[in-house]
């Protein structure tokens, strides 16, 4: 009868710890999608969104380079968390997906000139992972939001 006790309170407790690791997850990524809604976020992406129409080369000011190190930032470190498999994939994408998309592109140049310039091949390597899986999540997967 203990030992059937002891089996039920453990089997218990596991459910427990799995429902605070989920907790714990998705407490993380909201997190950064509340610092990704800031108005300085909002400003970097807008800032970013410039550079569709110019090239970075002939923007004299230097709030384009603060968005895009930013946001650059800010998704190097969702890589970072998604490649160590600390974040659900299908989350990021729901809440960054479209946004991921759009400002990667125009970002891209800078990333690759930067690593090429500071001899840094894998400056914001994790933001372009972050990037990749995201496309390829999406390959499989048609999105809902």
């Amino acid at each position: 009868m203990v030992a059937a006790g002891v089996l039920i309170g453990l089997f218990f407790t596991l459910l427990e710890l799995r429902h605070l690791a989920k907790t714990r997850k998705t407490d993380v990524i909201m997190r950064i999608y509340d610092r990704f809604s800031s108005k300085e976020m909002v400003d970097a992406i807008y800032s970013v969104g410039e550079l569709r129409n110019q090239r970075p080369e002939s923007t004299s000011s230097d709030r384009w380079l603060t968005g895009v190190v930013q946001l650059s930032t800010l998704f190097e470190g969702l890589g970072v968390l998604l490649e160590r498999g600390l974040i659900d994939i299908e989350l990021v994408d729901s809440l960054f997906g479209p946004s991921l998309d759009t400002l990667w592109e125009p970002i891209r140049p800078f990333v690759y000139r930067t690593r090429e310039s500071l001899k840094q091949p894998f400056m914001f390597s994790h933001f372009e992972y972050l990037h990749d899986r995201l496309g390829d999540y999406e390959k499989k997967h048609v999105r809902t939001s």
